[in-house]
């Protein structure tokens, strides 16, 4: 998850460079009823799309659900018991002195105590792209049987949670052996989620959706012996959440063994300069800085021609997308994303497919700790006006593009109704919930959990898990809610200035305006002093606020006295629905959404 939203986007000019199981079976869920959708007050509801509009209908290119796929399925808490083994270190290279400093050292630091790579020292890799990764030998036993003092190696895993006190980590087992197929167990602490269900209710949930497969997911509770003759250490409760590549995973799907499996890391769609292979098809040299490769068929070719076709106007659209990607899968990934809430998915947080000797890519989730009412928990931060809906993926070529061909957004209307109604139940997620309660509110309500939890509201810890708890038993009614609201109003766009001309030159064209119902869009320009200790466009900083003239994009506001400003440009349609950009900007403290800061004389960005 990344905590940080406004760091989601770049400027489109710099998208160019820039414990025991207590049932070892247990099915699926499709047999739980649906339910009503109470939630939040009504919104404006579109037309229902009529019956015409169908919007699965198999094929021979879908995704099959696989047979066994989850024979972990039934909610339990796995006692897993990792005890420390000698990991000795020495010599020249790259180690961890502190949190902060991986450095070349001729021999290892004080961090590393005789020489030996402890879980102290693993718990400093806080910074995941430096050339530290520290990792501890261990064996590790399981409370169902299947895993006996196996040989394994520990790591911490995770991006902005490894900032937080209690760490996620990484245990593959080596020699061959497996945990239920497995050879890589990821466990997840879901340190900014207050009620750390949310990543397994979302896989969970989606084992049901057809058209792309989820993840298997299962609670574990760690006890770690360091070694030294003390009791072993209670570290709490986490989440497996099985590994998104890799031979196995393909197996397990009855997929191609030898396709290509992507995590995205940083990747929309967009071109980029990044995005390059080598002349046999092998990634390139930044290429994994966008799309992570864990399943690899040595030929990387068919993602960047996908990416130069959606970029091609003169190329229809429909060619483009059938040619690259599958309707149904498409559509059950968005749908699916948008009721989940999932809104971190424009860049990141989600996987690709490409079958071996096909040219498809098929969506594949990855990583909802951030979804199902994630910015709605107390003291999270919120995320922007346009980033919920559809607006949310409005920067990418591909949803872009989809979305604004005709008759696409009902087909996705009523793939969010089917979804719904058929999957993403109340009853499924009530169920799901009282399933989870008695297994982890034990494990939450004792240390180390109960002392950590991301608790910022009132009263105690649990009293706030367990109202932010049954407060999830709703989210996906008001997620359909905020879809359903996003049809209303003007797509974002990027606000971009420049004074070439003597003058400031305003240009907000990017995407093409574009309005869901086809309605008018108008703006207001709203031009202010960046003054410290003011709040942004307070009645006394403001400068000017201009209307240009309908269909125009563009507007001159002349030359203005050195200074900084703030400029937020507002889009409206007729009935009061309206939007902003999608930039960010940040003055002495302020983010300040939907506006950038511009230096007088050149335009150039505001100091932070």
């Amino acid at each position: 998850m990344n905590c940080n939203p406004s760091l989601r986007r770049l400027q489109p000019a710099l998208l160019g460079i820039c414990l025991a199981l207590a049932s070892c079976g247990g099915g699926d869920y499709e047999s739980l009823p649906a339910s009503p959708a109470p939630g939040p007050a009504p919104v404006p509801t579109p037309p229902t799309p009529p019956q015409s509009q169908a919007p699965f209908t198999p094929g021979a290119g879908d995704l099959a659900h696989a047979a066994g796929l989850y024979p972990y399925a039934a909610p339990a808490l796995l006692a897993l018991g990792l005890q420390y083994q000698p990991t000795p270190v020495s010599g020249p290279g790259w180690y961890l002195a502190d949190a902060a400093n991986c450095r070349q050292l001729p021999s290892p630091p004080p961090s590393y105590p005789g020489g030996m790579v402890t879980l102290d020292t693993v718990n400093l890799d806080v910074d995941k792209n430096d050339n530290c990764e520290p990792e501890i030998k261990v064996l590790a036993s399981s409370g169902d049987g299947l895993l006996k003092n196996a040989a394994a190696k520990m790591r911490m895993r995770g991006s902005s949670t490894r900032e937080a006190t209690l760490k996620s980590y990484r245990v593959k087992l080596g020699n061959g052996t497996t945990w239920w197929g497995e050879d890589t167990l990821n466990l997840n602490k879901h340190p900014y989620d207050l009620t750390h269900v949310r990543n397994k209710l979302a896989f969970d949930l989606m084992r049901t959706v057809p058209y792309h497969e989820s993840l298997r997911t299962q609670f574990v509770e760690i006890r770690y012996d360091a070694g030294d003759g003390k009791w072993p250490q209670a570290m709490g409760l986490f989440t497996h959440v099985e590994k998104l590549g890799g031979a196995g995973y393909l197996n397990r799907r009855g997929w191609i063994a030898g396709s290509n499996v992507y995590k995205v890391a940083e990747f929309n769609f967009n071109a980029d300069a990044r995005l390059q292979t080598l002349a046999d098809g092998k990634a390139g040299p930044a290429f994994t800085e966008l799309l992570e490769i864990e399943s690899d068929s040595g030929d990387h070719r068919a993602i960047v021609n996908a990416v130069q076709a959606l970029a091609n106007d003169d190329t229809p659209f429909a060619s483009t997308f059938g040619r690259y990607f599958d309707r149904n899968n498409y559509l059950a990934w968005l749908a699916t994303t948008i009721l989940l809430g999932n809104w971190d998915t424009t860049n990141q947080n989600f996987g690709l497919y490409q079958p071996l000797g096909s040219d498809k890519f098929y969506f594949l989730p990855w990583d909802y700790d951030g979804a199902l009412g994630y910015h709605e928990q107390p003291g999270a931060s919120a995320t922007a006006p346009w980033d919920q809906g559809i607006s949310t993926w409005w920067d990418s070529a591909l949803h872009r593009r989809f979305l604004t061909t005709p008759g696409n957004l009902a087909l996705l209307q009523a793939a969010v109704e089917e979804i719904r109604d058929k999957y993403l139940t109340d009853a499924a997620v009530k169920q799901l919930l009282d399933s989870y309660r008695p297994i982890v509110e034990p494990v939450l309500a004792r240390a180390p959990d109960v002392d950590n939890l991301d608790a910022k509201g009132q009263g105690t810890p649990m009293e706030q898990w367990a109202a932010e708890y049954q407060r999830l038993q709703n989210v996906i009614a008001g997620n359909r809610n905020l879809f359903l609201a996003s049809l209303q109003r003007p797509m974002p766009f990027w606000l971009t200035g420049n004074d070439k001309t003597g003058g400031l030159e305003l240009d907000w064209s990017w995407p093409a305006p574009f309005h869901p119902q086809g309605k008018a869009i108008s703006y207001r320009v709203d031009l202010a002093h960046a003054q410290p200790g003011r709040p942004a466009f307070a009645a006394d900083t403001m400068v000017q606020t201009a209307s240009p003239a309908p269909g125009r994009t563009t507007l001159s506001l002349g030359a203005l006295p050195a200074g900084q400003y703030l400029l937020r440009v507002t889009a409206s349609d007729a009935d009061g629905h309206s939007t902003w950009g999608f930039d960010t900007a940040y003055f002495e403290g302020q983010k300040i959404d939907g506006a950038i800061c511009l230096q007088m004389p050149g335009a150039k960005p505001c100091n932070p």
